[in-house]
């Protein structure tokens, strides 16, 4: 049934998420906060070195401690000694190390004891004789035929690439031609919240997991694990504090199941800031580069473009990742001539996974920056060169998928240059203060985000509604602080017509909720609340239908909002909900409706390798930002900050601004200060004293400029926002840094040394 958007009553409202209070006293309930009754505490040793043999390992002293009830090694797992991948990506890495280690911080050992200081005694009291190895800490080594094997399958794993046209042929029509290489950094999620959970085993011989992680479907890996079936495990992820790609795959969901097995009581375990960092996966680096060129028209004639990407020790989530990076290394930008490669190569390095944008950060700086230096040469503004080049909807990206909605270049870019205006505004009073002699610039980015991911990736949510007219939803999506509960509540709400206090949610459980996948990827509102859109319709058609007969209208007519059914522009003469309940019902109409969302996989023709790189739709976004650099310190200061994208519709335009707004900080970090700085397979930025996250002081005068095209895939012509506000925002930053210092940024992150270094060679340095 067609959505009226004329009759929505929360639709486009800014409604606030239920728990935020709770929240800021802290009250509410994250899962190191849980506590059970006979908990024991789990720990786990981890290797120092990031390539080591084990030539002996002893247990033997540990198990002999008081109030140790569990020692554990990789000859005690019950079952499979994998972590498990998705499927087609290689499952390489074991839950626990036997004979080798291939990255500092890979779990030996685990413990389980009576208090937290008896497990670090015992841990203390493991002996493992290791012999080093050295390390493979580039990937470009690690690319070389003789390179030394981190995995015995081959160093590559994924080996990607598409082409269009004649990029020989398209580079010799060009009138200029630019060439460079980008480099970007390993980058630590920085979730608020470590790794953390419980786990028990229920009298039916069940094992709860009970942690914040972004996909409750991994309880299929843990019974593999565990050598049971899947019914015999259950994961409940409550309230997640961040997670942003970082707890997708699993943590330590295996090592508390493990543990909880062995013992058959309670198990904590909750990682040290320290921990987290050192084992944890990260970002990507990436080593990129672009050439391009285009015609004295400003018409681009070739792209080529090379990505080597640094997988770390581990595949993880890098064989997805590798896909989908050679549908954005194309770009946005219409090019007859079109020459990707992508490589994705292991080291000993930690390892790689999701992170806020999947890849799309790291190219879209490199892109944008491409295009920034061509517009430079041609002499062009990089407004209009843009301009004359960006896709529009009904053409095709590079990978040959069709733009089928909506594409706002120029709507959002000038709509970002507004929005930087009014920012600059609220910060007049403080600009005045600064030294004449900082070098002050404005700098701009494109971006296209992907989201709802293909491969005909199934959701379901279920609703039901009860006899007094209130409604519960069912969904195993987990909630990392952006909303995913709220969105769906609100969906369900205004498709009834109910209050939101009359909708309630149950979610992330594993063996409760229907699934409804992982919450990444700017997927959620489209993979969840679809699903619940799709439940509540066929409900609320049959509440119409009641109301119709009772009311002696035309359903068409019927309006539900607010708990009763109306005729539309008589609200006066309303049936209640409670009362339409039992009469849909009478007429036989289920109560409860499963919704289900299927990403057919075949979207559009074409190479297999473009073909598998593609998104169901892209969110298209601006940016303007401007900066003043320190000629002296090298100190790069943000003025204020103009964002806009097209978000197809804004169900809920506070939760819009404020991902809006997120993104852009963990955007900051990226662009000028967060970096692992990974030494011998080891991050040595290893707590938030030396790995450096935007602090509240450190945030300009930000300001969002909502479009709505109406034309998305999710609900109500919904796009994916969690990611682009993120991806965009390096480009921007390097590209009003570029403009001020006269040099061309071209690594992350831009750092004081790296932009003094800039003004005095005139060239950046790598």
């Amino acid at each position: 049934m067609p959505f009226d958007k004329t009759t929505a009553t929360l639709l486009g409202k800014s409604i606030p998420q239920p728990d935020s209070l709770e929240k800021a006293v802290g009250e509410t309930l994250f899962s190191d906060d849980i506590r059970l009754p006979g908990m024991l505490w789990g720990l786990a040793l981890r290797s120092p070195f990031a390539n080591a043999r084990i030539r002996r390992l002893d247990v033997s002293k540990a198990k002999a401690l008081p109030g140790v009830r569990a020692v554990l090694t990789a000859r005690d797992i019950p079952g499979v000694n994998r972590r498990g991948n998705m499927p087609g990506n290689r499952d390489d890495q074991p839950v626990l190390v036997e004979d080798r280690t291939r990255a500092v911080g890979d779990p030996i050992a685990l413990v389980a004891a009576d208090s937290s200081e008896t497990a670090k005694e015992a841990i203390s009291a493991i002996t493992v004789d290791y012999e080093q190895l050295a390390p493979v800490e580039d990937p470009l080594v690690s690319l070389e035929p003789d390179a030394p094997l981190v995995d015995e399958e081959g160093n590559v794993i994924g080996d990607l690439g598409y082409t269009r046209g004649d990029t020989e042929k398209g580079f010799s029509m060009a009138s200029a031609i630019v060439e460079e290489t980008y480099r970007t950094q390993f980058a630590e999620h920085a979730y608020l919240e470590p790794e953390a959970g419980v786990a028990w085993t229920d009298p039916g011989d069940v094992l709860h997991i009970r942690c914040g992680t972004q996909w409750v479907e991994n309880f299929r890996h843990i019974a593999r694990i565990l050598g049971v079936s899947h019914n015999h495990v259950r994961i409940e992820s409550p309230l997640v504090g961040g997670g942003f790609g970082g707890k997708i795959f699993m943590t330590i969901e295996p090592l508390l199941a493990l543990l909880a097995k062995a013992t058959g009581r309670p198990v904590r375990m909750a990682l040290t800031r320290e921990e987290s960092i050192l084992s944890s996966t990260k970002r990507h680096p990436y080593i990129l580069r672009y050439k391009m060129g285009a015609d004295a028209d400003g018409r681009l004639t070739a792209l080529l473009a090379d990505l080597v990407g640094d997988v770390g020790a581990y595949s993880d989530a890098s064989p997805v990742i590798a896909w989908y990076s050679i549908g954005f290394l194309g770009g946005h930008y219409r090019c007859k001539n079109v020459q990707v490669h992508s490589r994705f190569v292991l080291t000993n390095n930690p390892s790689g996974t999701a992170m806020r944008g999947v890849g799309s950060a790291q190219i879209t700086f490199a892109l944008e920056g491409t295009m920034d230096s061509l517009a430079e040469k041609l002499g062009m503004d990089p407004f209009e060169f843009r301009k004359r080049n960006h896709l529009s909807k009904g053409e095709s990206l590079s990978t040959g998928q069709p733009l089928k909605n909506a594409v706002f270049f120029s709507e959002t870019w000038e709509a970002a240059d507004k929005a930087l205006d009014r920012a600059l505004l609220r910060n007049s009073e403080e600009i005045p203060k600064l030294s004449p002699k900082v070098l002050r610039a404005r700098g701009h980015a494109s971006n296209m985000t992907g989201y709802g991911r293909r491969h005909g990736h199934l959701s379901q949510a279920q609703v039901s509604v009860q006899f007094d007219g209130s409604a519960v939803v069912s969904v195993g999506v987990a909630d990392i602080g952006s909303g995913q509960r709220l969105g769906c509540q609100q969906v369900a709400a205004e498709v009834l017509g109910l209050p939101m206090d009359k909708v309630t949610l149950s979610t992330s459980d594993s063996q409760l909720n229907p699934i409804a996948g992982m919450t990444a990827g700017s997927r959620t509102f489209l993979n969840a609340a679809g699903p619940v859109q799709r439940a509540a319709e066929p409900i609320a058609k049959a509440l119409k239908e009641a109301a119709a007969s009772l009311l002696e209208a035309r359903i068409d007519d019927i309006i539900l909002a607010d708990g009763k059914a109306f005729v539309k522009g008589s609200p006066s003469v309303n049936v209640p909900h409670a009362q339409l309940v039992p009469a849909a019902a009478a007429a036989g109409t289920s109560l409860t409706q499963l919704g289900t969302l299927k990403i057919e996989e075949d979207l559009y023709p074409g190479e297999e390798t473009a073909h598998n790189a593609g998104w169901l739709d892209y969110t298209f976004g601006g940016m303007a930002v401007e900066v003043a650099v320190d000629p002296q310190t090298g100190q790069v200061m943000l003025l204020g900050l103009g964002i806009s994208h097209d978000v197809g519709t804004a169900v809920n335009p506070q939760i819009v601004v404020g991902q809006c707004e997120g993104g852009v900080v963990q955007g900051m970090g990226l662009a000028l200060t967060e970096d692992c700085c990974v030494k011998r397979g080891k991050a040595e930025a290893h707590d938030f004293s030396t790995y450096l996250i935007p602090t509240s002081l450190d945030i300009p005068s930000i300001e969002v400029a909502i479009l709505e095209s109406g034309e998305g895939e999710g609900p109500f012509g919904a796009r994916g926002i969690g990611e682009p506000p993120h991806n965009i925002t390096p480009a921007a930053i390097a590209s009003a840094v570029s403009r001020a210092i006269g040099v061309r940024v071209t690594s992350l992150p831009i750092t004081p040394e790296m932009v003094l270094t800039a003004l005095r060679t005139g060239e950046w340095p790598h």
